[in-house]
């Protein structure tokens, strides 16, 4: 059953950083033409945005980390969605890209 309950979290995992970069980079590839200083700004409201969506659709994500950049592909912005700060699904934002992990103590179970 362990290995059940562990394989369902890595596809929902996987399903939300898919979705996220596809959304992603639609938005740079519509943004790009207003430039870099308009992308760093947009990208920050942008990904509040996205986790709103996420949280308005059963989730609870958290902010962890941040670190704003005027160059937008330095930027980058940390949540979770555990009991903890810094557990259970972890979207680490980077630019206008996402990468989903799990952490915590349940990370196997």
């Amino acid at each position: 059953m362990r290995d059940i309950a562990s394989n369902e979290h890595y596809s929902e995992m996987l399903k939300i950083q898919e979705e996220l970069n596809h959304k992603l980079r639609k938005d740079f590839e519509r943004e790009k033409i207003h430039g870099r200083e308009h992308l760093a700004r947009f990208l920050t409201e942008r990904v509040g945005a996205l986790v709103d969506e996420l949280n308005s659709s059963g989730y609870s994500f958290g902010p962890c980390d941040y670190s704003g950049d005027i160059d937008f592909e330095n930027s980058e912005q940390t949540f979770s969605n555990g009991s903890e700060m810094g557990e259970g699904i972890i979207l680490h934002f980077h630019g206008y890209s996402v990468q989903a992990s799990w952490e915590g103590s349940d990370k196997y179970a």
